[in-house]
């Protein structure tokens, strides 16, 4: 048994990390009992909510089998990885920490402008060196503002 975070997600929007016990061998997660008893009463009012476990830093998600809560044993084996796996980046982190990486983005694509502008300035001569130099200041600038525009818009 090892203890792991759980993430409730309902369609209202309504958000519950709450902490379970999660066995390895037989796929199980154990809700707390307040958590059993809430998604029982939601059950009649709302759609079923999304469960999503931590398990070794992996998100996997959960299902509810017979009163029971299991990973799905699919769930479990490693995606393959893809050049476009950077896009995906930090997706799997929560709403917060993708607003904060979001605003650290913004933070370094303001200061890269800002660089690429001084540079503008300060630059007498413009030899290969120089229009390089500028020109990977715009594209970091293009690039952070993008995923932090990304990060920020929660998906």
């Amino acid at each position: 048994m090892k203890i792991i975070s759980v993430v409730v997600e309902f369609a209202s929007g309504m958000e519950i990390t709450d902490g379970a016990s999660f066995d390895p061998d037989s796929m199980t997660v154990y809700l707390s009992e307040r958590l059993r008893r809430l998604l029982l009463e939601s059950d009649t009012t709302e759609a079923p909510p999304r469960i999503t476990a931590q398990v070794d830093d992996a998100c996997l998600p959960v299902t509810s089998l017979d009163g029971q809560f299991v990973v799905r044993a699919s769930a479990t084996e490693p995606a393959p990885r893809s050049l476009l796996s950077f896009r995906r980046f930090g997706h799997a982190w929560s709403k917060e920490q993708r607003q904060q990486f979001g605003r650290f983005s913004h933070t370094l694509s303001a200061a890269s402008i800002v660089g690429a502008v001084g540079y503008w300035h300060s630059t007498g001569t413009w030899t290969i060196s120089a229009v390089l130099n500028e020109a990977v200041l715009v594209f970091l600038f293009v690039i952070l503002f993008l995923r932090g525009m990304d990060s920020m818009n929660g998906e």
